[in-house]
């Protein structure tokens, strides 16, 4: 009896500590649900063959600062944001089910667009994260007030060149 009272006491100790290291773990990835897939994993290496867009060269190597997917269901969306050949870039990445990874929106060092037109192109990306979650900035960090920024701005001088090359333009 007394080695069972043990065994209960050390499974419930080890279920508190679960349950206190849970919040942290969720804190950490920003959100629910919210992780970054390990370097090497399948599905990793997946979202950067899509990036490289077919283009496995040694000098096409990525960076990444943050990299960021969410699973609802079938659904998944990813936020990667880092270095590559061409310099600093962010996209968006969407899979349905076992479908291949697929980007939808980008943006990149160089050029140069419009207020008016990053404002529209950043509503478009937060429309499309809230669809797979209320809390846009646990997958893009910052996005919300990135696009407020952009609105801002874009009302005072609409032509002013405030963002870099922007891909996917919005449907």
């Amino acid at each position: 009896m007394v080695i069972a009272l043990l065994g209960a006491t050390r499974l419930f100790f080890a279920l508190g500590i679960g349950a206190m290291l849970l919040p942290a773990i969720q804190a950490e990835s920003g959100s629910p649900g919210v992780y970054t897939p390990s370097p090497g994993s399948a599905e990793r290496t997946a979202i950067v063959k899509t990036l490289h867009a077919g283009d496995d060269s040694p000098q096409s190597r990525f960076t990444f600062r943050k990299f960021h997917v969410l699973r609802t269901g079938p659904r998944s969306i990813a936020y990667v944001q880092g270095e590559g050949p061409v310099g600093a870039f962010q996209a968006i990445l969407e899979r349905d089910g076992k479908t291949p990874w697929r980007k939808v929106w980008g943006e990149s060092d160089g050029g140069s667009n419009s207020c008016e037109t990053g404002a529209q192109h950043y509503v478009w990306a937060l429309r499309r994260i809230r669809a797979y979650t209320p809390a846009p900035d646990a997958v893009f960090p910052g996005i919300v007030a990135r696009t407020r920024e952009l609105q801002r701005m874009a009302k005072a001088d609409p032509e002013l060149q405030c963002v870099g090359d922007l891909e996917r333009s919005p449907e």
